[in-house]
């Protein structure tokens, strides 16, 4: 076995296998983050549904985000020990047939219990995709599939994003969602036919408990945990900004429609761009100095925001999602480059942090939004200084 694994090659730009495993990739990230971020621009829609506020309704978004945290520890691990396509090929169905049943929720809680199941199996892409490319893709070319499945990211958040909040306008919130289901089953489908098998994966044959302590060593890297203080600290300003954006928008002095609200969300096009023309930048500056890099433009993003014209907004909410995604998709690619044993695990931990940022971003941020409006979400970049004063401990690239 182990001769004939040494006999294989890590895929490369120059044989179609490298394009299979990233076209897969990009069309399961584009389903898992559509899915994840569909219900971000509709928070007012179930709001004045279920007649509560935006912090109660944004529920919908912590809920699936805390349990995709549990997913990202759970199927992490799993991925690890049994394989990574399998657990990609179960979350991508399970994620499908979730968001064709949440029509059907009669109650705001039902609706959030269906989120939270959902959330745990949203997971099994990001938990697992990154340990698989680490494995199975040069590591010359590791910075390219990282940006092109990273841009995809962004893709699919900014599809969730504006076909959502558009379709629900022209239809309603059950249209949508079932439309997003749709897509789903079709990605998922299509994933299974295309994605190659693993040819570098061995499953472990240590003990339940020896593996574990496998992977809690990357919390002992001072270098890993900047990388994972990166994720929480960068969510947490960039949810926090998308989330209260339509409820911003909407109200006084804009009184936006949830439609063009909606349209906001292509600045997410420039996330899409950016890691790729960043990946390449990489190769001669360095992840680290790109990735900082990313941080600042995400600062100045946030700025152009607090002044309040439409024009200016829309400028800040693109520095943001190029900064964002050009910071993100570069830790990603050196937490990846970094672990040298339990990828998966190493990647878990990282989206965990991530994710965790999410959900704080979008619901513990609102009591600052009940309270000081759209200056109060804004204050959280402050956090963003902590990254620069912990850039020190990061010594190995």
């Amino acid at each position: 076995m182990e001769a004939l694994q040494k006999d294989k090659k890590p895929y490369t730009p120059d044989g179609s296998p490298f394009w299979r495993v990233t076209v897969a990739l990009m069309l399961a990230s584009l389903s898992i983050f559509s899915t994840l971020y569909v219900f971000q621009p509709l928070l007012p829609v179930f709001a004045n549904r279920f007649q509560v506020s935006a912090t109660e309704s944004s529920f919908l978004m912590s809920a699936c985000v805390l349990a995709m945290v549990l997913g990202l520890f759970v199927l992490g691990f799993a991925a690890d020990r049994y394989g990574r396509s399998i657990v990609m090929k179960v979350s991508l169905f399970v994620t499908a047939v979730t968001l064709l049943i949440l029509p059907f929720t009669p109650v705001l809680e039902w609706m959030i219990v269906t989120r939270f199941i959902q959330g745990f199996f949203l997971a099994g892409i990001p938990a697992a995709a990154m340990g698989y490319l680490g494995e199975e893709v040069s590591h010359r070319h590791l910075g390219l599939a990282m940006t092109l499945y990273i841009s995809s990211n962004a893709l699919g958040g900014m599809g969730g994003r504006v076909i959502g909040g558009y379709l629900t306008d022209l239809f309603d919130w059950r249209f949508t969602l079932w439309s997003f289901g749709a897509f789903g089953l079709l990605s998922a489908l299509l994933f299974v036919f295309a994605f190659p098998k693993e040819r570098f994966f061995r499953k472990t044959n240590q003990g339940l408990l020896e593996d574990l302590k496998g992977m809690f060593v990357h919390l002992r890297s001072a270098s890993m945990l900047v990388l994972f203080l990166m994720g929480v600290l960068l969510q947490i300003v960039f949810t926090a900004v998308w989330t209260y954006i339509p409820f911003y928008l909407h109200g006084d002095p804009f009184n936006w429609s949830l439609k063009w609200i909606a349209l906001t969300y292509f600045a997410y096009a420039f996330g899409v761009v950016a890691p790729p023309i960043a990946g390449r930048f990489s190769d001669s500056f360095g992840l680290k100095k790109v990735m900082f890099t990313g941080v600042s433009l995400l600062i100045i993003g946030v700025l152009f925001t607090a002044i309040p014209s439409g024009a200016l907004i829309l400028v800040g909410l693109s520095f943001i999602c190029m900064g964002f995604f050009v910071a993100h998709s570069m830790a990603a690619a050196l937490v990846s480059k970094s672990a040298t044993h339990h990828r998966s695990g190493a990647s878990g931990f990282y989206l965990i942090s991530y994710y965790l940022g999410v959900a704080i971003g979008s619901t513990a941020i609102g009591t600052l939004w009940e309270n000081y409006q759209w200056p109060g979400v804004l204050s959280v970049t402050a956090l963003l200084v902590f990254l620069f004063l912990c850039l020190p401990l990061y010594r190995n690239e």
